[in-house]
């Protein structure tokens, strides 16, 4: 079958019903034409970075690889914005892209080097022949599910001879985990027997490798004190006695991290990512790391003992040594004494605690809230625990903006019956308000909430930190609701938190999505975002 065709009904076999793009006259035309036939829609969006973010995030939510197709030159430079956050998000992606013939040299329009283009921000690069083109794509959609997963570019040059490529070949076997070394085991054994009160730093490799009973019972049998990465919440129960938080990387007093610090005496990083920290390992107790997989980075510089292999194994292994660990009631205290700066401001009218809070109530146990980065996202981390992972899809290594709004997009139209809310900020929705006519017109509903502060609320808080004067930050109010209702969708104001509560309520259950523009007060949220990362003022 031709490459077009092998490409389709390679998605359909996999479980996509859906791929996103922005058409093009050449090989794009012929992939839409492909997908009809083979029973997978083509969704066109408004920009080619949202089409890479839909994608991953669609292809995720089916735990396989979305599929993205793009056109050369711009079309692709358009897309690698969306690319670099599926790599800062290990979400699963393939993007197809037609491409400059191989055998020139000659600038022409729209042509140019999607390898350099590419090179930082995919697993894989790789410009399609029709010889092997089928082991290529083959090889690409494992390469994008295999270990840490992330996005894989292929390229359709415009001399691609497009013959006979085949039939469907099986998937590639997935990878075989190695047992972990018995000395190693037997040195961390050791230096876990010596330890006191063991810190246990937790990744999203624990989820991915299926070892989450055993991190369980390895934690209740040590006693440590847990810490997920940004990327693996619901990973450990956030409702354990022995969660104490989420990993930033802030390492300093007043955050959890940094409280916790001072309470243990060693470190066990289990399947932990080190792209999943904002600042390079500060701890200076001894640390251990257990890894899945051996070209997987160290987060720690130099480890006592790094362990490579079955994290299942190794944890069931090193579970024999039982000791009390850090007192539940210190961990709480620690939670405690960092929870104190994430309180509702009491004079403000409407704030972010009441979104949070709105949100964290309304949304079923099985639902999933889908975020970005925002002054607002340390209270998502603080104030709202996860139980279950796959239910809080924030931003993680990218802790980036412009995310929510295609991702969640994306997460729906492959979950369509799973109760999900989006929470995202004024200066990232209007990196997106094109998408917003694609859920009116693929009937996606669900609530899209946006923090409206008038103004690049974060920046706003650090600029405040550093002693800088207010300056070039505010946004002119913008009516999202507005946006919402002329682009196909609900939209509704909120001013206070009665409103907001009515909003959400109502766009539970409605029919078609709705934006609510969620006007907060803007001085405490701005106060609030240095308090949630350390921060805290001397006057404080």
């Amino acid at each position: 079958m031709q490459f077009a065709d092998l490409l389709m009904q390679d998605a359909a076999r996999r479980g996509l019903k859906h791929v996103f793009g922005i058409p093009g006259s050449g090989f794009p035309m012929d992939a839409m034409e492909a997908g009809r036939k083979a029973g997978v829609d083509f969704v066109h969006m408004a920009h080619e970075s949202s089409v890479a973010i839909a994608a991953a995030y669609y292809g995720a939510a089916l735990d396989t690889a979305g599929l993205a197709i793009g056109v050369k030159g711009v079309g692709a430079g358009n897309m690698v914005g969306g690319i670099a956050n599926a790599h800062f998000e290990r979400m699963p992606l393939v993007c197809v892209f037609e491409a400059g013939p191989t055998d020139s040299d000659t600038d022409m329009v729209q042509v140019t080097d999607h390898s350099a283009m590419f090179d930082s921000v995919a697993k894989s690069f790789g410009s399609l022949d029709r010889s092997t083109a089928n082991d290529m794509l083959r090889d690409a959609v494992a390469n994008a599910l295999d270990g840490r997963r992330g996005p894989v570019v292929l390229d359709y040059p415009a001399n691609f001879d497009d013959g006979d490529c085949g039939d469907l070949q099986e998937p590639t076997p997935g990878y075989r985990e190695s047992s972990p070394g018995r000395p190693a085991l037997e040195q961390v054994s050791r230096l876990l027997a010596g330890a006191k009160r063991p810190m246990v730093v937790v990744g999203a490799d624990v989820a991915a490798t299926g070892a989450q009973a055993d991190l369980l019972r390895f934690v209740e049998a040590t006693g440590g004190a847990v810490l997920v990465n940004m990327d693996a919440r619901g990973v450990f129960p956030e409702s354990h006695p022995r969660w104490a938080g989420v990993m930033t990387g802030n390492y300093i007093p007043n955050t959890v991290e940094g409280d916790l610090a001072e309470l243990c005496d060693l470190v066990i990083l289990v399947g932990a990512d080190s792209l999943m920290t904002h600042a390079p390992w500060a701890f200076e107790m001894p640390a251990i790391e257990l890894v899945s997989r051996p070209e997987h980075r160290t987060t720690v510089p130099n480890p006592e003992v790094r362990i490579d292999g079955s994290l299942a194994e190794s944890l069931r292994a090193l579970a024999s040594v039982s000791k009390p660990g850090v007192p539940v009631e210190s961990i709480d205290a620690v939670k405690q004494n960092v929870l104190k700066y994430f309180v509702r401001p009491p004079k403000a009218d409407f704030a972010i605690q009441d979104i949070v809070a709105s949100c964290r109530d309304s949304l079923p146990q099985e639902g999933i809230v889908i975020s970005e980065t925002g002054a607002f996202v340390r209270m998502l981390e603080h104030l709202w625990p996860i139980d279950r992972y796959g239910g809080y899809l924030g931003t993680s290594g990218g802790r980036t903006m412009g995310l929510m709004i295609p991702a969640a997009f994306g997460t729906k139209m492959a979950l369509p019956d799973v109760p999900m809310i989006g929470i995202g900020a004024d200066g990232s929705a209007l990196m997106r308000l094109g998408e917003l006519e694609v859920f009116a017109r693929m009937n996606v509903a669900m609530p899209l909430v946006i923090v409206n502060d008038r103004a690049l609320g974060t920046m706003k808080s650090r600029q405040a930190s550093r002693g800088l004067p207010e300056f070039g930050l505010d946004l002119t109010p913008v009516d999202y609701a507005a946006v919402a209702r002329a682009s196909g969708i609900n939209g509704v104001v909120a001013n206070s938190p009665e409103e907001f509560d009515s909003a959400l309520a109502n766009a539970m259950t409605a029919d078609v999505a709705t934006v609510i523009d969620a006007r907060i007060d803007q001085q405490p949220y701005w106060d609030g975002f240095a308090l949630s990362i350390g921060a805290i003022p001397e006057d404080y």
